[in-house]
């Protein structure tokens, strides 16, 4: 009798051991059930999962309606619709990123930036998606796009370039105009001095254009249309055209034949008189330098050297001017000995002789000097 009083004992405890093995399991499975329910609303709920599946979709559709229309709004006056459409999908082949931007509270709410090359180029908004609410359990609410702004403005460049008044720039076969100029009436360089006496001298101007994506050079022509380039490097002799050879080897006949009697002139050597009557047929009848020279004969009546040897003159430049007017350079060489120096007191000079000249009845005269030493080489 007790032997069966055992037996039933046993089989009530493996019973109720297994009863409670399988509700426990029964638990275990609903909390792992629940606990991978909540796993996935959570990540669900990440908000960046929705930003990476939203730059996937733009690197893989580079074109879309939004950003047709973003570009029909925006101003480029010298690219037609398509060619900013070509450059925005070019550049949307770099590698596009997002980074989160100021908007939105951070509950409900994120706002990020589009960055192309780390440029902005969109913002775009996203939220809790609240049409799954009842979807879901724990309340960890999943993100959606609510609004995306496309903004290519931060990809603008401009451009500013100075050329010649008489030449034109143009940028996609669009020639800039007046509504593009920002600055007039510059001067060359190379002319400055002349302007107050010569005022049709020629200008620079200087033109800016606004709006443009990528990198663009402009395409600049001369006075005569022919497609050139400006040197930097260069000062602004490059755009005066070189003068006529006729006219050139009339200058040089001039530059020549002037150089050694101003020189001799100046070296306090010859005789004053006899040196004005050398030099003067050079010079333009009752001119400044003419003038000049006339009043520094009493200066020159006690010298200052003890000879004066003229060795040879070249023109190495000239300007047209206008009018008849042109502004050369003499390089001439002179060698001059001084009383009282060492090396016998003898000096080699190279001199530099810019000269106003002009036409007058056939001949060329001089009109001022500005004499400057040149280095020996």
């Amino acid at each position: 009798m007790a032997k069966n009083k055992s037996v039933s004992g046993t089989l009530l405890y493996v019973f109720f051991l297994l009863l409670y093995i399988l509700i426990l399991g029964i638990g275990i499975f609903y909390g792992l059930g629940k606990a991978w329910t909540f796993a996935e609303e959570y990540e669900e709920a990440i908000p960046t999962k929705v930003m990476d599946a939203y730059i996937a979709d733009l690197n893989e559709n580079l074109y879309d309606e939004s950003i047709a229309q973003t570009i029909e709004s925006m101003p480029h006056e010298f690219q037609t619709n398509e060619e900013v459409a070509a450059l925005v999908q070019e550049m949307f082949s770099s590698e596009l990123s997002y980074a989160r931007t100021v908007g939105g509270d951070g509950e409900n709410s994120i706002v990020y930036a589009i960055l192309c090359e780390g440029s902005p180029i969109a913002r775009v908004t996203t939220v809790r998606d609240q049409s799954k609410a009842a979807e879901t359990e724990f309340g960890n609410l999943p993100w959606i796009i609510e609004r995306e702004e496309f903004d290519f403005t931060g990809l603008y460049s401009s451009m500013q370039i100075t050329v010649p008044q008489s030449y034109a720039v143009s940028i996609n076969g669009h020639y800039l105009g007046s509504e593009n100029l920002i600055e007039t009436n510059i001067p060359y360089d190379v002319l400055t001095p002349y302007y107050k006496d010569h005022p049709n001298l020629p200008t620079k101007v200087t033109y800016r254009a606004e709006h443009i994506l990528g990198h663009i050079d402009p395409v600049i022509y001369d006075d005569l249309g022919n497609v050139t380039t400006i040197d930097p490097n260069r000062d602004d002799s490059q755009f005066i055209r070189p003068i006529d050879t006729n006219i050139w080897a009339r200058l040089e006949a001039f530059a020549v034949g002037f150089a050694d009697p101003y020189l001799g002139y100046s070296s306090n050597v010859v005789n004053p008189d006899v040196g004005y009557a050398n030099i003067e047929r050079f010079l333009y009848p009752n001119g400044e330098l003419a003038a000049r020279l006339k009043l520094t004969r009493d200066g020159y009546e006690w010298a200052h050297t003890t000879s004066y040897r003229f060795e040879g003159a070249q023109l190495t430049n000239a300007i047209a001017l206008g009018d008849g007017y042109y502004s050369i350079d003499i390089s001439a060489q002179t060698v001059i000995t001084y009383p009282n120096k060492g090396d016998n007191g003898v000096v080699h000079d190279n001199n530099g002789l810019r000269v106003l000249v002009v036409d007058y009845n056939g001949e060329f005269k001089a009109l001022s000097v500005e004499r400057y030493m040149i280095a020996q080489s």
